[in-house]
């Protein structure tokens, strides 16, 4: 697996880091730390190797456990389920569809 790590704001810590899984040459994975605290709160994937992001997964409350994520199960490219842990016990609580308009139905 080949990794890029870039420290997109200058303080010294990897914010965004990029994933070649299959040693492909093309980085089908990618994690960020948007708010600069050090811990990754959105990851990013394209786990079928067609270009586009089918996964996406955040950490919306900044606890440090991934709450919400979105798939595009059928490979459309439009993500159409969405998946919410909202009471941040480990647990996926609902599963809605999206609408196109990005959000759950």
């Amino acid at each position: 697996m080949d990794t890029i790590g870039t420290d997109t704001n200058t303080d010294g810590y990897v914010d965004e880091a990029s994933f070649d899984i299959d040693g492909d040459g093309t980085f089908e994975s990618s994690a960020f730390d948007a708010d600069g605290d050090t811990h990754i709160d959105t990851i990013e994937a394209d786990t079928d190797g067609d270009g586009v992001v089918d996964v996406t997964a955040a950490d919306t409350d900044g606890d440090g456990t991934f709450d919400t994520a979105e798939a595009d199960t059928d490979g459309d490219g439009v993500m159409d389920t969405a998946y919410v842990d909202s009471d941040d016990d480990g647990v996926i609580d609902s599963e809605a569809p999206v609408e196109s308009s990005g959000t759950t139905a």
